[in-house]
């Protein structure tokens, strides 16, 4: 039978498929698919789980989260992952980190044998990383000596004394010290003590007890012999002592050539056992180098004996003999009887530490009581500890030049330190006042009451003048001044002898003023000194001349300024650190750019004053009114506001009207919740600062402008401080760039542009550009967010356009403008050639020549160069020298008061409000259908365009063709109703109006009092309407109609308003270009003008001008700019040859009717044609009407007109 089979269960499918599936599964998770599309690497997968994990344990469930907080989340995980990373690779990196200690030097390659020091330093090394020391290696460590028998215990006697015989029982427990030395314990000897015992180090014995003297080699090879020293006797009762069996040892002179035992034993109380030196003496050779043994020898000769030499002395005194020096003959050399010794060689002592030259002056000083906490902030200022160096140097000097940083205190302080030493006080050495000179209006006038309140119980002592204002009277000590006001008193009194000393401050701003001044004082000083000797009552005048920086070589350079150059001081700036944030991209719109980065800083910034620089009062206006819209009138200013749809939005009762939703700022809104950009986020982190204070600034905002045409009250409301919750913000244009110290002032927003005139000298027209300002100018404006403490300075421009567009200093103002009135004021003063003037920069010789040239044709000055009584009377006024003629020759058909009105007017600045800052802006319309709010905006444009249309036609009234009596016709109105809702409600400014008033005022009473024939002139408060007879007169040269000239240029094409009519002037505008375009001579009506309402055919043949000026380098469009007339006003031929009669402008034809012949030969009567034409033009010039004349014969010359 056959066997049965073995029972083998039957296979389910199911379950074997299964299985097949796990362990399909189990090698597919051990081994990466090779199929998939892209293989994700374990590490990357890892940080993806950690990167899952983070977000679940971070996001909170069901909560929707914006997608700029989602972004942030992003980011933080972002960072945590590479944190962890980093951690985890410094783990590794530090596991695996070697000791370098042990490496050798590569310099040491090559080298075969190790010096002792090298080879002690090695095993040091080793010993330090836990390596067991060699028999060698221990040597070097611990150095083996013989000691006496019984000197240690034989039980404390290592065993490795049986395995060196040789050596006696102290060697061998030397011999025997592990990796790390150990302490044996102090017992009391059991025999009696050897010979010199007692000390620390025992000194090795032979074997009679005697010490043995290692033997030493000397320097040549030579070795000393050892001397064995007598053994003194042992005192058993001082055994103890350490000094016992050496106390004849430096007695013996063998043992000082020998070696230094005792100095060693000295030094082994110290405990350095493992010096090289000792190492070195226990060899018993010399092992040093050179230089060892000679500071060997050094040290044994400063341990002679004291004693020693002592006994020789004594002894030499009980024989009677006197050693003599071995040297004392070779160096005993005969002196002649006249021999003086010449004098001991000694460093000159610094400037400020030398004798005073000046010992007559005598010590006089003002005891100041100040507060304390002014006292204290007084100490803070770098200025104050240089104290003594000014005052010695002003002493000693008459022109000193002080440089100082921002915010070293210069400015206040050093008036206070004259002040203190005796200058201003009446009883004082140096009675005269102490003049203070200021740029501009606002740094005087806040300085004097800062330099007041510091004074304390002298604050009366401190006053300032400026244009039309001031508070100075007798007892003023120390006077505030804007440079122009010292510039008049200096014509008036050449020698300024009401003051004692006088500091220029800001010079490195270099205004013409500033120059002037300089140039002038410099004459000034020596003509005191030459006054001085003449009468001693005259003071010498002192000179301080202060920069903020160190470009001062146009001053302490110039030879022809300062024959000597004057004393320059440094004193070094308290300036905070202020960190400065370049933007990525310079953008074209920065008032967009600055507003935008303002917003932030207002919503993120930790509490601190925000001072903007613009470049004038039209984009501060811009500016303040964005940000009053946004910021004015928040609650909040943690983060915008978010506009949603009215669906969503819950509905009130109030909403529910037509168009009463206030949804102004919806349009800025809408961008501020989109989605940020690149440049966005960056602009975020931009305001993250790192170690500042937590948390966000006041939710309102303080904004105040500061310009220069801003009232003098108004400007003061910057050093207030801000109401309650409130961030003060200031915009302001260069004004705020120097002198001003504006409190709580931390953040600075920097446009890095200014306004500025620049004058081309070739062509004689002058332009406002906005333009890059320097990179001094710009370390001005970010250190005044550094005066009371850290800042930062946002910088509305990229670096590299700050390194390749900024320049480094500013040019003089003296090189960007008109000269004509500074030459007037020299010639005034006597100077006859200009040219030799020491001015810091001089300006080009052909500018020179060409004032002087314009001066001729107004008669200040005669051919020669003279100064004419014309021109006296002229340099009197403050106007510039074409006005200044009109208002001597405008008396005529009683108009004098309304000459001094329009000279007035003519002289001040822009008085009417631009249109584009007048009528509000509306915005553009983007959808089909306008809201209520766009029409209420549109029909209010229209109104105040209307209204302002109607106030500039009544201005013209008294003739619509002149803009001066359009400009007298305002003035004449404000003085009726000087208010300032007139000025309002007429489109005018009201600053500049009152300023106009007051320079009325002053020229007035300068005719009154300089003008012969006035002294009773005194002119209305309320001027009456001119008559036409006046008006005619009014009514004055120097442009003619292009088309009307005897060779009319090519014209393009007809013009079709008046702005684009072309006029000739009669001095040709030259070019310095080669290439210049024949257009470039035309002149065009300004569009502000009344004549540019007139039709074409309407334009006057003839206008008068009062300067010209071309817009920027390109016009928006792309075109080429054109150069403009402005003040004009129309005239006829007549007129003209009137005013040019007696002038080198005027010439006369051939006579052109029947010549009437007097009874006088030599005379005649005549009709003739003028010609009207520049000096240096040539050609046929301008025909003016036929006129007749006399004319009479002169020899050499013909007939002259008379």
């Amino acid at each position: 039978m056959a066997p049965s089979k073995k029972f083998v269960p039957r296979q389910r499918k199911r379950k074997v498929l299964e299985r097949q599936r796990a362990e399909e599964k189990v090698t597919r998770d051990a081994e990466p698919d090779s199929n998939v599309l892209e293989i994700t690497p374990a590490q990357q997968a890892e940080a993806e789980q950690k990167r899952a994990k983070l977000r679940e344990e971070l996001r909170p469930q069901g909560v929707k989260v914006s997608s700029q907080k989602a972004k942030r989340l992003e980011k933080y995980i972002e960072n945590k992952l590479k944190k962890d990373e980093n951690r985890e690779l410094l783990a590794k990196l530090a596991a695996n980190k070697i000791d370098t200690s042990l490496f050798s030097s590569s310099k040491s390659l090559g080298q075969t044998k190790e010096t002792k020091r090298e080879a002690l330093r090695r095993t040091i090394r080793e010993q330090h990383a836990g390596f067991a020391l060699d028999k060698s290696g221990a040597n070097l460590l611990y150095q083996r000596r013989k000691v006496a028998e019984g000197e240690v215990p034989k039980d404390e006697i290592s065993s490795d004394s049986e395995e060196e015989g040789e050596e006696d029982s102290a060697t061998a427990r030397k011999g025997a010290i592990s990796d790390k030395p150990q302490q044996l314990p102090t017992q009391t000897p059991s025999v009696a003590p050897a010979v010199g015992s007692g000390l620390k180090r025992p000194l090795e014995v032979d074997n009679s007890g005697r010490p043995v003297l290692a033997k030493r080699q000397k320097r040549g090879g030579v070795k000393a012999k050892p001397t064995l020293a007598a053994a003194p006797v042992v005192d058993e009762e001082s055994g103890s002592d350490e000094w016992n069996g050496v106390s004849s040892g430096s007695e013996d002179p063998s043992a000082e050539e020998s070696g230094e035992e005792s100095d060693d034993g000295e030094s082994s109380n110290e405990g350095s056992q493992s010096s090289s030196s000792e190492d070195a003496e226990s060899s018993g050779e010399d092992t040093g180098s050179e230089d060892e043994v000679e500071d060997s020898k050094e040290r044994s000769k400063q341990r002679s004996s004291a004693f020693k030499a002592w006994a020789h002395q004594q002894r030499n005194e009980a024989l009677g003999y006197k050693p003599v020096d071995s040297t004392s003959g070779i160096l005993d050399i005969p002196k002649p009887a006249n021999f003086t010794p010449r004098p001991m060689e000694h460093d000159p002592l610094p400037i400020e530490l030398q004798p005073t030259t000046n010992v007559t002056r005598k010590a006089y000083a003002v005891g100041v009581t100040r507060d304390p906490e002014i006292q204290e902030a007084r100490y803070k200022l770098p200025v104050v500890a240089e104290e003594q160096k000014i005052m010695e140097a002003i002493h000693n000097n008459d022109v000193v030049v002080i440089c100082g940083a921002t915010g070293s205190g210069k400015t206040t302080q050093v008036p206070q330190f004259l002040f203190e030493a005796g200058y201003g006080a009446p009883n004082g050495p140096t009675p005269g006042m102490i003049g203070v000179t200021q740029p501009r209006r606002v740094a005087a006038v806040s300085m004097s009451k800062r330099v007041a309140q510091e004074l304390g119980d002298y604050s009366h002592v401190v006053g300032y003048q400026i244009r039309f204002e001031g508070n100075v009277d007798p007892s003023t000590a120390i006077k505030f001044m804007t440079d122009g006001v010292l510039l008049r008193e200096v014509a008036q009194d050449f020698a300024l002898r009401k003051y004692s000393a006088i500091i220029i401050d800001e010079a490195h701003e270099r205004s013409v003023n500033t120059d002037i001044l300089i140039a002038i004082l410099s004459r000034v000083v020596k003509l005191r000194a030459e006054l001085m000797k003449e009468d001693p009552s005259i003071k010498p005048l002192k000179i301080v001349i202060m920069s903020a920086t160190l470009r001062v070589e146009e001053f302490t350079g110039n030879a022809r300024l300062f024959k000597v150059p004057p004393r320059v001081i440094e004193v070094e700036g308290r300036q905070h650190e202020v960190t400065l944030h370049f933007a990525k991209k310079t953008r074209h719109d920065y008032i967009e750019d600055a507003f935008r980065k303002i917003s932030r800083g207002h919503r993120k910034l930790p509490p601190g004053g925000m001072l903007v620089f613009l470049t004038g009062q039209g984009e501060i206006s811009q500016l303040s009114k964005r940000l009053k819209g946004a910021f004015g009138g928040m609650t909040s200013a943690d983060g915008p506001k978010v506009r949603i749809s009215g669906s969503e939005a819950p509905i009130e009762v109030e909403d529910i009207d037509f168009g009463d939703i206030d949804d102004r700022n919806a349009n800025d809104v809408d961008d501020e919740i989109d989605f940020a950009s690149d440049d966005e986020e960056e602009e975020e982190k931009e305001f993250e600062l790192e170690d500042e204070e937590s948390g966000t600034g006041p939710r309102r905002m303080h904004i105040l402008p500061l310009y220069s045409l801003l009232p003098t009250k108004e400007q003061m409301k910057v050093f207030e401080p801000p109401p309650e919750g409130s961030r003060l913000v200031i915009l302001a244009t260069n004004v705020a760039e120097t002198s001003l110290t504006i409190p709580g002032i931390r953040y600075v927003f920097d446009c890095g542009r200014s306004k500025e005139r620049k004058y081309d000298p070739v062509s004689g027209v002058q332009s406002f550009e906005v333009d890059w300002i320097s990179k001094a100018s710009s370390k001005q404006r970010a250190g005044r967010a550094g005066r009371t403490g850290p800042g930062h300075c946002w910088r509305l421009y990229s670096s590299a356009v700050y390194e390749r567009d900024f320049p480094e200093f500013s040019a003089p103002e003296l090189l960007r403008m008109p000269i004509e009135g500074v030459v007037l004021q020299l010639k005034s003063m006597n100077l006859q050639h200009v040219v030799n003037f020491p001015f810091p920069t001089p300006p080009d010789r052909q500018s020179i020549v060409k004032a002087e040239k314009l001066l001729t044709y107004l008669s200040a000055i005669s051919p020669s160069g003279q100064v004419t009584p014309v021109g006296t009377s002229m340099s009197i006024f403050p106007l510039a020298p074409r006005f200044a003629r009109i208002l001597l020759v405008g008396h005529l058909h009683d108009c004098l008061p309304y000459t001094i009105a329009m000279i007035a007017g003519l002289s001040a600045g822009e008085i009417f409000v631009p249109e584009n800052q007048a009528i509000p802006a509306v915005a553009e319309q983007t959808e089909e259908f306008r809201t209520n709010e766009e029409v209420i905006a549109e029909d209010k444009q229209a109104r105040i365009r209307k209204a302002f249309n109607a106030a500039h036609k009544n201005f013209c009234s008294l003739d619509d063709k002149s803009d001066a009596l359009k400009i007298l016709q305002v003035v004449g109105e404000f003085a009726h109703e000087p208010t300032e809702q007139w000025c309002e409600s007429h489109f005018v400014r009201l600053q500049v109006l009152k300023e106009i008033l007051q320079l009325q005022s002053q020229l007035a009473n300068l005719v009154k009092t300089n003008l012969a024939g006035f002294s009773n002139f005194k002119i209305p408060e309320k001027l009456a309407r001119p008559s036409a007879q006046q008006i005619q007169a009014l009514k004055q040269m120097v442009a003619i109609r292009a088309d009307k000239a005897p060779n009319p240029p090519e014209m393009y094409r007809k013009p079709r308003r008046a702005i684009d009519v072309p006029y000739l002037p009669l001095m040709p505008l030259e070019s310095d270009r080669a290439s210049a375009d024949p257009a470039d001579k035309l002149v065009y009506i300004h569009p502000s003008s009344p004549l540019a309402h007139l039709s074409v055919d309407e334009c006057p043949e003839y206008v008068v001008y009062g300067h010209l000026q071309r817009a920027g380098n390109v016009a928006p469009d792309g075109k080429k700019p054109k150069t403009r007339m402005h003040a004009l006003t129309d005239l006829t031929g007549g007129q003209l040859a009137n005013i040019a009669k007696g002038t080198p402008l005027i010439t006369y034809g051939k006579p052109v009717k029947e010549v009437k012949v007097e009874g006088d030969a030599n005379a005649r009567e005549v009709w003739v044609v003028p010609y009207l034409r520049a000096e240096t033009g040539g050609g046929m010039g301008w025909p003016l009407p036929m006129r007749k004349v006399k004319q009479k014969r002169v020899m050499g010359q013909g007939w002259v007109v008379e």
